[in-house]
Protein backbone atom coordinates (compact mmCIF):
# COMPACT_ATOMS: atom_id res chain seq x y z
CA UNK A 1 0.00 0.00 0.00
CA UNK A 2 1.41 3.67 -1.09
CA UNK A 3 1.26 6.02 1.76
CA UNK A 4 -0.27 9.27 1.65
CA UNK A 5 3.16 10.65 2.11
CA UNK A 6 4.72 9.12 -0.59
CA UNK A 7 2.16 9.79 -3.10
CA UNK A 8 1.79 13.48 -2.43
CA UNK A 9 5.35 13.36 -2.58
CA UNK A 10 5.24 11.78 -6.05
CA UNK A 11 2.98 14.11 -7.33
CA UNK A 12 5.11 16.99 -6.06
CA UNK A 13 7.96 15.62 -7.75
CA UNK A 14 5.92 15.23 -11.02
CA UNK A 15 4.41 18.81 -10.79
CA UNK A 16 7.51 20.11 -10.48
CA UNK A 17 8.72 18.35 -13.45
CA UNK A 18 5.85 20.10 -15.47
CA UNK A 19 7.88 23.53 -14.19
CA UNK A 20 11.55 23.18 -14.16
CA UNK A 21 13.54 19.62 -13.95
CA UNK A 22 16.32 21.86 -12.13
CA UNK A 23 14.11 22.05 -8.81
CA UNK A 24 13.53 17.88 -8.74
CA UNK A 25 16.18 15.07 -8.21
CA UNK A 26 15.65 11.37 -8.30
CA UNK A 27 12.85 9.40 -10.07
CA UNK A 28 9.85 10.79 -11.17
CA UNK A 29 6.72 9.09 -12.87
CA UNK A 30 6.26 10.66 -16.08
CA UNK A 31 7.74 13.78 -18.53
CA UNK A 32 6.66 16.14 -20.67
CA UNK A 33 8.92 16.91 -24.17
CA UNK A 34 7.69 18.90 -26.61
CA UNK A 35 4.30 18.83 -25.35
CA UNK A 36 3.88 14.86 -25.37
CA UNK A 37 3.75 13.24 -22.00
CA UNK A 38 5.57 10.11 -21.48
CA UNK A 39 5.25 7.92 -19.04
CA UNK A 40 6.59 4.05 -17.66
CA UNK A 41 6.05 1.47 -20.07
CA UNK A 42 5.71 3.86 -22.57
CA UNK A 43 7.17 2.62 -25.97
CA UNK A 44 8.83 5.26 -27.53
CA UNK A 45 11.27 5.62 -30.70
CA UNK A 46 14.65 7.40 -30.15
CA UNK A 47 16.35 9.20 -32.51
CA UNK A 48 20.07 8.13 -32.82
CA UNK A 49 23.02 10.26 -34.68
CA UNK A 50 24.02 8.94 -37.58
CA UNK A 51 21.38 6.15 -37.57
CA UNK A 52 18.90 5.58 -40.53
CA UNK A 53 15.78 4.36 -38.46
CA UNK A 54 14.94 5.36 -35.26
CA UNK A 55 15.15 3.06 -32.42
CA UNK A 56 12.23 1.61 -30.40
CA UNK A 57 12.45 0.91 -26.50
CA UNK A 58 10.08 0.70 -23.77
CA UNK A 59 10.31 3.41 -21.20
CA UNK A 60 11.53 1.26 -17.34
CA UNK A 61 12.20 4.53 -15.32
CA UNK A 62 12.92 8.84 -15.79
CA UNK A 63 14.91 10.20 -13.07
CA UNK A 64 16.42 13.49 -12.86
CA UNK A 65 19.83 14.15 -11.51
CA UNK A 66 21.59 17.57 -11.81
CA UNK A 67 19.21 19.01 -13.61
CA UNK A 68 19.39 16.74 -16.59
CA UNK A 69 16.71 14.12 -17.25
CA UNK A 70 16.87 10.66 -18.30
CA UNK A 71 14.94 7.36 -18.88
CA UNK A 72 15.78 3.90 -18.55
CA UNK A 73 14.78 1.90 -21.67
CA UNK A 74 14.32 -1.57 -22.10
CA UNK A 75 15.13 -1.90 -25.52
CA UNK A 76 13.38 -3.37 -28.38
CA UNK A 77 15.86 -4.99 -31.68
CA UNK A 78 14.72 -5.33 -35.34
CA UNK A 79 15.58 -8.82 -36.88
CA UNK A 80 18.87 -7.71 -38.53
CA UNK A 81 20.17 -6.03 -34.87
CA UNK A 82 20.49 -9.76 -33.63
CA UNK A 83 22.67 -12.05 -34.16
CA UNK A 84 20.96 -14.44 -36.25
CA UNK A 85 20.17 -11.45 -39.03
CA UNK A 86 16.58 -11.35 -40.92
CA UNK A 87 14.84 -14.33 -42.35
CA UNK A 88 12.13 -14.11 -44.79
CA UNK A 89 9.86 -15.15 -42.22
CA UNK A 90 10.08 -11.76 -40.35
CA UNK A 91 7.62 -8.93 -40.89
CA UNK A 92 8.60 -5.26 -42.28
CA UNK A 93 7.61 -4.22 -38.35
CA UNK A 94 8.47 -7.16 -36.54
CA UNK A 95 10.71 -6.39 -33.14
CA UNK A 96 11.81 -8.51 -30.41
CA UNK A 97 12.05 -7.66 -26.66
CA UNK A 98 15.24 -8.09 -25.45
CA UNK A 99 17.27 -7.93 -22.12
CA UNK A 100 19.17 -4.76 -22.83
CA UNK A 101 18.67 -1.97 -20.71
CA UNK A 102 20.51 1.60 -21.25
CA UNK A 103 20.26 5.14 -19.79
CA UNK A 104 19.09 7.49 -22.28
CA UNK A 105 18.67 11.54 -22.32
CA UNK A 106 14.73 12.07 -22.64
CA UNK A 107 16.08 14.74 -25.60
CA UNK A 108 16.54 11.75 -28.00
CA UNK A 109 12.93 10.39 -27.58
CA UNK A 110 10.98 10.97 -30.61
CA UNK A 111 7.71 9.94 -29.90
CA UNK A 112 4.97 7.32 -28.70
CA UNK A 113 4.78 4.21 -30.31
CA UNK A 114 2.84 0.65 -29.70
CA UNK A 115 3.90 -2.89 -29.79
CA UNK A 116 1.46 -5.15 -29.95
CA UNK A 117 1.63 -9.29 -29.70
CA UNK A 118 1.26 -10.67 -33.01
CA UNK A 119 -2.32 -11.24 -32.77
CA UNK A 120 -3.58 -7.77 -31.65
CA UNK A 121 -1.17 -6.65 -34.64
CA UNK A 122 -3.19 -8.87 -37.23
CA UNK A 123 -5.98 -7.69 -35.44
CA UNK A 124 -5.46 -3.74 -36.29
CA UNK A 125 -7.61 -1.82 -39.13
CA UNK A 126 -4.99 -0.02 -40.11
CA UNK A 127 -1.13 0.17 -39.41
CA UNK A 128 0.53 2.98 -39.04
CA UNK A 129 4.48 3.84 -38.74
CA UNK A 130 3.97 4.32 -35.23
CA UNK A 131 2.68 0.51 -35.18
CA UNK A 132 4.91 -3.03 -34.02
CA UNK A 133 4.28 -6.32 -32.64
CA UNK A 134 6.58 -8.59 -30.96
CA UNK A 135 6.39 -12.68 -30.52
CA UNK A 136 9.95 -13.66 -29.47
CA UNK A 137 12.26 -12.18 -26.59
CA UNK A 138 16.32 -11.88 -27.81
CA UNK A 139 18.60 -12.82 -25.01
CA UNK A 140 20.91 -10.26 -26.34
CA UNK A 141 24.19 -11.33 -24.28
CA UNK A 142 23.65 -14.62 -25.46
CA UNK A 143 22.09 -14.11 -28.86
CA UNK A 144 19.25 -16.82 -28.21
CA UNK A 145 15.80 -16.60 -28.44
CA UNK A 146 12.45 -17.12 -26.64
CA UNK A 147 10.66 -19.50 -27.70
CA UNK A 148 12.95 -21.23 -29.49
CA UNK A 149 9.84 -22.94 -31.36
CA UNK A 150 6.76 -21.70 -32.24
CA UNK A 151 4.01 -23.15 -34.77
CA UNK A 152 5.01 -23.19 -38.64
CA UNK A 153 2.61 -23.91 -41.60
CA UNK A 154 2.84 -24.09 -45.60
CA UNK A 155 5.43 -26.46 -47.65
CA UNK A 156 8.34 -24.33 -46.71
CA UNK A 157 7.92 -25.20 -43.05
CA UNK A 158 8.47 -21.33 -41.80
CA UNK A 159 6.93 -19.44 -39.03
CA UNK A 160 3.38 -17.19 -39.69
CA UNK A 161 4.63 -13.41 -41.23
CA UNK A 162 1.82 -11.64 -41.68
CA UNK A 163 3.39 -9.50 -44.79
CA UNK A 164 3.00 -12.79 -46.85
CA UNK A 165 -0.25 -13.86 -48.50
CA UNK A 166 -1.75 -17.22 -47.35
CA UNK A 167 -4.57 -19.60 -48.46
CA UNK A 168 -6.45 -21.88 -46.44
CA UNK A 169 -6.64 -25.28 -47.47
CA UNK A 170 -10.80 -26.12 -47.15
CA UNK A 171 -9.94 -29.89 -47.14
CA UNK A 172 -6.55 -30.20 -44.64
CA UNK A 173 -6.78 -26.47 -42.81
CA UNK A 174 -3.39 -26.12 -43.47
CA UNK A 175 -2.14 -22.97 -44.88
CA UNK A 176 -0.40 -21.91 -47.62
CA UNK A 177 2.08 -19.59 -49.69
CA UNK A 178 0.46 -19.63 -53.41
CA UNK A 179 3.67 -19.62 -54.60
CA UNK A 180 5.33 -22.39 -52.42
CA UNK A 181 2.76 -25.05 -54.38
CA UNK A 182 3.29 -23.11 -57.69
CA UNK A 183 0.08 -21.07 -57.77
CA UNK A 184 -0.45 -17.09 -57.53
CA UNK A 185 -2.15 -15.28 -55.10
CA UNK A 186 -4.64 -14.45 -57.87
CA UNK A 187 -5.06 -17.85 -58.55
CA UNK A 188 -5.53 -19.29 -55.31
CA UNK A 189 -8.26 -16.35 -54.46
CA UNK A 190 -10.53 -16.77 -57.20
CA UNK A 191 -11.46 -20.23 -55.83
CA UNK A 192 -14.38 -21.03 -53.64
CA UNK A 193 -12.91 -24.05 -52.71
CA UNK A 194 -9.37 -24.54 -52.21
CA UNK A 195 -7.23 -27.25 -51.76
CA UNK A 196 -3.44 -27.71 -51.55
CA UNK A 197 -1.71 -30.08 -53.84
CA UNK A 198 -1.72 -33.08 -51.25
CA UNK A 199 -5.35 -33.08 -50.95
CA UNK A 200 -6.10 -32.49 -54.28
CA UNK A 201 -3.92 -36.05 -55.04
CA UNK A 202 -5.60 -37.62 -52.08
CA UNK A 203 -9.05 -36.75 -54.09
CA UNK A 204 -7.70 -38.20 -57.22
CA UNK A 205 -6.71 -41.02 -56.05
CA UNK A 206 -9.20 -41.79 -53.47
CA UNK A 207 -7.37 -42.05 -50.53
CA UNK A 208 -8.66 -40.51 -46.73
Amino acid sequence: MISKRASTETERRDDAMARDPREVTGEVARVVIGGDVFQVNDAVLVKAPGANERYVGRIVSVAVENGAVKARLCWYYRPQETRGGRKRFHGVKELFSSDHYDWVSVNTIDAKCEVWSLREYQELEAVTEFDFYARFLYRSSRGEFRPEKVPVFCKCAEPYNPDRFMVECDQCKDWFHPECVNETKSSASQLDVWRCPDCRLSKITGEV
